[in-house]
């Protein structure tokens, strides 16, 4: 039956008449498409398979999907700051190192903008976002979350950090104070766009999902480098011991990737997330193995600490049978592999740097002496500004001249491998404070959450919270911890999930991650 309709000019139009044109339209934009897809087609085979063509349109894509919901700017950074590198791996060129997404576009193209893909994929979100709040689309109150004030903080003693800077002239640099500023930046962005956008258990489990899979893939990329590194022109063996497979930074990603597995298995959390999980888990292992980070073995200890601390404080009974479990297992594999040089024994040499020095490997020897130059740099200069520091955008104090850095790392001159002291290098005391009431804020209010809620999901997210924070702590005192993008993107998203913890534990509603479900 047709419903008839008066249009403006009085001529009545029936219900078939708006299906008519609806089909016409569908019709116009199937041939619209297919003609640009039929274009492109010609286009490759005219470059034989030029792959910058498929960038337009990705693009379009992202700009649209961000538009049309900024929560997934979210994911897209997210999954990008644990998939693709910020530096080259010496010697090895994977695809996920090539894609320039970190870098600014002036570096690898002739468009002169001093921003990378990532600055302006936050922007869109961060736009997106805000033209819904104005448009009233999304009516839902912004709210700063449960770590708000303590960030916010943390951004202003860079400001204080740029204002000592600029006021100490001399070679006050611009363009290091955005390499100084950009990591900063990212937690700061990523922590509100996160607390604001991810507000129910479907977002927090697409979250989860890209963590397993994204940790998954540089396990498995990790697993192919070594096999690259063994067929190239390094492959002998005392190279091949001595040679990363991976970036620095991925090592934080497959601790906690870890730690999350047991925090389920503890939890009682099955399910095709947690099975998922599980099967990746002994890749992510051997690629932590071969990737012989000693900052990645040592932090995978303290997060499994801080596990153990949680359960003992939440279940007693079941914290003293998880300590008794790591104590045996730890003593065997002491005593098995206490005198391993292959992978394996990669942990245990860890710990062995720490007892005794002079047992490390050349590469981490070398790391070692020009980390000792730096540290005493790092303390005269402190002793000679102590209040206030050199401030963002100047150089630190060289008292003693380390050996140069590869080019990649260009601002090794105003940013040290001890991110810790390097807060205080940038902003005096000011700035240790500023990070460490940040790093208590959030191991009080997310240790308490664990303790206190009793849904899966949620106390898994707080572990995770916990787990990330304690893991950057311990990665950022050896390395660049605080000023990496890709860390500071993850960790940014990840304590913006407290707001969802609190706003969902104070309602009492479970938050079960889709298809997950706890043991009986």
């Amino acid at each position: 039956m047709s419903v008839r309709v008066e249009s403006a000019g009085g001529i009545p139009r029936t219900s078939d008449w708006y299906a008519s044109r609806a089909r016409r339209r569908s019709l116009i934009a199937a041939a619209i498409a297919i003609a640009l897809a039929g274009a492109y087609a010609a286009a490759i085979v005219a470059t034989e398979g030029d792959g910058r063509l498929v960038i337009p349109v990705v693009a379009i894509l992202v700009v649209f999907a961000i538009l049309a919901n900024p929560a997934v700017g979210i994911y897209l950074l997210f999954a990008a700051g644990i998939l693709f590198e910020q530096f080259p791996i010496t010697g090895l060129t994977p695809i996920t190192s090539q894609t320039h997404i970190f870098a600014n576009l002036s570096e690898y193209t002739d468009f002169p903008l001093r921003l990378s893909l990532s600055d302006l994929l936050i922007a869109l979100t961060a736009l997106s976002w805000a033209a819904r709040l104005v448009m009233a689309r999304d009516r839902t109150a912004t709210t700063m979350g449960p770590f708000g004030w303590a960030v916010v903080g943390y951004l202003m003693v860079f400001g204080v950090g740029v204002a000592i800077g600029v006021a100490r002239g001399g070679a006050w640099d611009p363009n290091a104070t955005l390499g100084e500023l950009r990591g900063p930046a990212y937690l700061f962005l990523l922590y509100f766009l996160a607390a604001n956008l991810i507000r129910d258990r479907a977002q927090l489990g697409i979250l989860a999902w890209i963590l397993v899979a994204a940790v998954g893939v540089k396990a498995v990329q990790g697993l192919l480098n070594y096999q690259e590194a063994l067929s190239g022109p390094l492959a002998v063996a005392a190279t091949v011991a001595n040679q990363a497979v991976t970036a620095d930074e991925d090592v934080i990603f497959f601790d906690l990737a870890i730690a999350l597995a047991v925090v389920l298995m503890l939890l009682g959390v099955r399910g095709r997330l947690t099975h998922a999980l599980f099967v990746l888990l002994p890749l992510i292992l051997a690629a932590e193995m071969l990737t012989q980070r000693r900052a990645g073995f040592i932090a995978l200890g303290a997060v499994l600490i801080a596990v153990m601390l949680l359960v003992l404080i939440s279940d007693p009974r079941r914290g003293l049978a998880l300590a008794a479990i790591g104590t045996i297992s730890l003593g065997i594999y002491l005593a098995l592999f206490w005198d391993q040089s292959g992978p394996l024994g990669g942990p245990v040499r860890a710990l062995r740097a720490v007892m005794d020095p002079a047992s490390v490997s050349t590469r981490d020897m070398s790391s070692d002496a020009w980390r000792e130059i730096e540290n005493r740099n790092i303390a005269y200069t402190i002793s000679q500004l102590p209040l206030t520091g050199v401030g963002v955008g100047q150089q630190y104090i060289f008292r003693e001249e380390p050996p140069p850095l590869p080019a990649s790392f260009t601002y090794w001159r105003y940013i040290t491998h001890n991110a810790l002291l390097w807060m205080w290098l940038k902003a005096g005391p000011l700035g240790a404070f500023a990070l460490w009431f940040l790093v208590a804020r959030v191991l009080l209010v997310a240790s308490s959450a664990y303790v206190r809620l009793r849904d899966p999901a949620l106390r898994a997210a707080a572990a995770v919270i916990v787990g990330l924070t304690v893991i950057q702590i311990v990665f950022s005192s050896v390395d660049l911890g605080l000023t990496y993008s890709r860390t500071m993107i993850v960790l940014g998203v990840t304590l913006g999930l407290g707001a969802l913890i609190v706003r969902s534990g104070a309602a009492g509603r479970p938050l079960r991650l889709a298809t997950e479900r706890e043991a009986p």
